[in-house]
């Protein structure tokens, strides 16, 4: 017990904080969305500023190799002529001084015993003559290779610097190993310069992407907040609230959907408030019957001999009332699946005929045609063999009871791909689109404008419908002008 209220409290904290953190949709889409931008400007500004100074160094070495290549020609040239002349050295050591002065660099030259014998004016070396050690290098350089060195010769520099060593030929010979070291401090703070410039455009582009997110998160949840304060006012009662749909997405599908589901619940409701009604008149009805003629007998108004005849119609109208209440009962097992079927081959156009000639005497008084056209070679059908009686019973009953005058009623079956279509037809008023739709409804009744018969408890096609529905089959009805009312359905072949 001590262990299962434990895992409560964990559960409930658990949940209690994840409603903290994210406690609306909204919350939640824009934390994910802020989330993916931050990830992905962090990711970009690290890659593009990384990717910037990889570019911004081998952009220096570039230079630093191509002022490295112009020096070298010099010496080159110096020693292709022969010429040793102050002005000659002193052309070199002025390209070298503007090059330091461009780059602010420092620029060594070292013979091949390793030794500085030109430095430029930016070198803190104190005197020229000196011997570098770090031979493996120098002997690079001399050995005809161009080396980038990034961070090196730190017993020099009081800063990092980048390194190039450029190889020196003279007559066809390398005599001098050229270096160049551009302090990286400079380099580094021209690469802050530009991430600077880069975090303040994506502070900004971070800044309307983020008003921009806020917006379409609240457009995204202003339909879903409409849709919960709608179903609230729904399931208060209040059925004919509607959802103002906007738009062709999900979102607007799902309005749709949900607009759809209110109509029906209202056509429930409003078929629910028919039926208390309907159920209400043809109880009252027969109640008022029996309650006027028991006062009638109790009080002496109907004479003895008379008496007989009212108790008779007493009875009559307490059967009814006991067969509406077995109907609604039975329909609302059919309803919830609690009614078994059994099901059986058996010849399906016997029982019609069967059936039919129950109603010979309603033919012959209404002049009524009735026509056959019924399957003979294979008329067997599986199915419960007293729901479909009844199915037919009602179908005829009501082609009758709405046919015309000397009209026509024909009862067909057909095999179609292993089923048997089973059409009862009646000639009359047809129904109209609304009426095919209504009929299938409890305690309708379409005698008001197809028909002067008002007995029936409207019962008669839902019972039909779902009997059908229990079968797996389907029933459909057919009206147009000129043609016969149709109610046809399917059963399934052994």
């Amino acid at each position: 017990m001590e262990h299962k209220n434990r895992l409560g409290s964990r559960l409930q904290i658990r949940k209690i904080r994840k409603e903290f953190v994210f406690p609306t949709l909204f919350s939640r889409l824009v934390t994910v969305y802020i989330s993916i931008l931050m990830v992905t400007l962090i990711f970009l500004f690290s890659a593009f500023t990384n990717a910037f100074q990889s570019y911004f160094v081998a952009y220096t070495q570039d230079i630093m190799i191509k002022q490295a290549g112009n020096i070298a020609k010099e010496y080159n040239k110096v020693g292709f002529y022969g010429s040793s002349t102050q002005q000659a050295f002193e052309k070199i050591l002025f390209r070298i001084q503007v090059m330091d002065s461009y780059l602010q660099s420092t620029t060594w030259l070292i013979d091949r015993s390793n030794t500085i014998i030109v430095v430029s004016e930016n070198s803190n070396l104190p005197f020229v003559d000196k011997t570098i050690p770090d031979a493996a290098v120098i002997k690079k350089v001399f050995e005809g290779n161009i080396v980038k060195i990034e961070d090196g010769f730190t017993e020099y520099f009081s800063t990092p610097v980048l390194t190039i060593g450029y190889p020196v030929e003279i007559l066809g010979q390398i005599k001098y190993a050229l270096f160049i070291h551009t302090p990286m401090p400079l380099i580094l703070q021209t690469i802050d310069e530009v991430r600077n410039i880069i975090l303040k455009v994506v502070g900004v582009t971070a800044t309307f992407v983020l008003i921009w997110t806020y917006i379409i998160s609240k457009q995204m949840t202003k339909p879903l907040k409409e849709m919960n304060m709608v179903a609230k006012q729904i399931a208060s009662g209040q059925f004919s609230k509607r959802i103002e749909v906007s738009g062709q997405d999900e979102i607007a599908e799902l309005g749709l959907s949900f607009n759809h589901m209110a109509t029906e619940l209202d056509k429930i409701e409003e078929n629910r408030r028919k039926f208390i009604a309907n159920v209400s008149h043809d109880l009252r009805s027969p109640l008022t019957s029996i309650q006027g003629f028991i006062t009638a007998l109790l009080d002496g108004t109907i004479p003895k001999d008379n008496q007989e005849k009212y108790l008779n119609i007493v009875l009559g109208e307490s059967q009814r009332m006991i067969t509406m209440t077995n109907t609604i009962l039975e329909l609302s097992k059919m309803e919830e699946g609690a009614t078994p079927i059994q099901k059986a081959s058996f010849n399906i156009s016997t029982m019609i005929r069967g059936i039919a000639s129950s109603f010979e005497p309603i033919a012959k008084q209404k002049s009524i045609q009735v026509e056959f056209l019924l399957e003979d070679t294979e008329p067997y059908v599986m199915a419960d063999i007293d729901m479909i009686a009844r199915v037919i019973q009602n179908l005829l009953d009501n082609a009758f009871k709405f046919v015309n005058e000397q009209g026509i009623i024909k009862i067909t079956t057909s095999l179609k791909n292993d089923k048997m279509i089973v059409a009862i037809g009646n000639s009359g008023q047809p129904i109209t689109k609304q009426e095919q739709k209504d009929i299938w409804n409890r305690f309708y009744k379409g005698d008001a404008s197809r028909g002067k018969h008002k007995k029936g408890l409207g019962l008669g096609l839902v019972i039909v419908k779902e009997i059908i529905k229990l079968h797996d089959e389907t029933i459909e009805v057919s009206s147009k002008e000129g043609e016969l009312v149709t109610f046809s359905f399917s059963l399934s072949t052994p």
